[in-house]
């Protein structure tokens, strides 16, 4: 053989032995991404009004033809709001799965666990519902990994506290809390804001998550006259404290944490939910019009308006497959990196309008939220 045929053949090899690394940088398949979520047990009702908002995300997503030309696939762990399931599903979905984003969770005490993983293992999670400031105060400040873009229960609780001293005119205040750091949090902001505006805290209950019976309390609160009755903690109890206090005859403002915002809480409450008033970053009738925008769309796919849990989930998602796409690779460092330096220029649908994924050197986005309050099974924004 020539030395020219030689060296043609070993050209024909070469060419031969690069067609797997063409075909492998034209992968076609689906890129996946982490979803960690309470899909069962206590904070289901969130953790699924939360996931349907990640779903919808990665519809519109797919249905524009995916990010860098392949669909997006969700990798699904029900952590139950347990922490040891929690640490277990982050290490699942990042060694197995290979996922470069984790979307989630919702129960802070699974945040504050499962975020070391994540950061140990390069790969940053963005919460669809966790308030609990101590997640984001772990983060490094400059280099987070844990990604938050509405207000922590340290804002969530200000926010509602002013609006308990400020909108409702209450003097004397109590409050029923349950034992999590999520509800510890916002009970005491809330506690420390009415105090400083010169009110009274008449009361301050904590109770177990699934407790099925306050009458006692309720009853000794109904002694206090209590302009308002504050309650921090999951829908699925606050449901259980409304309904219970209109039984013992305890007939006041009821104003609720961020948990409380959803559908099911009104359907769980009944007539007892009429008037509750709670905090919130998203109604569908907001004043932001990318919200609004949002809202239209989700309704023409469910057939009902969104409330804030599903948009919490469609904005956790929406944004991390807009940082995907802006990095140009399942990266999870690079995608850190995006979140934490690249996104303020993404609108986004929640707080007023303006709102972008302008993340601080927390991890966390910060703006004032609405209040909503309840007529006639609705939420209604009151201005």
């Amino acid at each position: 053989m020539s030395r020219i045929s030689r060296r043609h053949m070993l050209g024909l090899l070469g060419a031969g032995l690069a067609l797997p690394v063409l075909v492998k940088a034209q992968d076609s398949s689906p890129i996946r991404i982490g979803c960690m979520l309470p899909l069962s047990g206590n904070g289901s009702i969130e953790g699924n009004q939360v996931f349907k908002g990640v779903k919808f995300a990665v519809a519109e997503a797919n249905a524009a033809g995916g990010v860098l030309g392949r669909k997006i696939e969700l990798a699904v762990e029900d952590d139950e709001s347990n922490t040891s399931k929690g640490v277990l599903a982050v290490r699942k979905l990042i060694e197995q799965e290979k996922v470069p984003l984790i979307i989630g969770t919702y129960a802070s005490a699974v945040v504050v666990a499962s975020m070391k993983v994540a950061k140990e293992l390069k790969v940053p999670m963005l919460t669809g519902g966790s308030t609990g400031a101590i997640a984001t105060d772990a983060n490094t400040p400059g280099d987070p990994w844990f990604f938050r873009f509405f207000a922590d229960s340290t804002g969530q609780g200000n926010d509602t506290a002013n609006a308990i001293v400020h909108k409702f005119k209450a003097k004397r205040v109590a409050i029923l809390h349950d034992t999590t750091g999520y509800g510890t949090d916002l009970a005491q902001q809330t506690s420390d804001v009415v105090k400083a505006a010169g009110g009274e805290i008449v009361a301050k209950e904590s109770y177990n998550i699934g407790d099925q019976d306050f009458s006692t309390i309720l009853t000794r609160i109904r002694t206090l006259k209590p302009d308002v009755v504050y309650i921090g903690g999951w829908a699925a109890d606050g449901a259980t404290i409304v309904r219970q206090a209109a039984s013992v005859g305890l007939r006041t403002q009821f104003v609720g944490s961020g948990s409380m915002l959803s559908d099911d809480f009104i359907k769980l409450a009944g007539p007892a939910s009429e008037n509750f008033a709670v905090a919130t970053a998203y109604e569908a009738s907001t004043p932001n019009k990318v919200g609004r925008a949002f809202g239209e769309r989700f309704r023409k796919e469910y057939g009902h308006d969104p409330g804030m849990l599903n948009a919490l989930g469609y904005y956790s998602a929406a944004i991390g497959i807009e940082a995907l796409r802006r990095v140009g690779k399942p990266d999870g460092a690079a995608i850190q990196q995006m979140l934490a330096n690249g996104m303020k220029d993404f609108p986004i649908g929640l707080g007023p309008e303006g709102t972008t994924a302008d993340f601080n050197e927390k991890g966390s986005v910060d703006y004032p939220y609405f209040i909503a309050i309840i007529k006639n099974g609705k939420r209604v924004l009151d201005y």
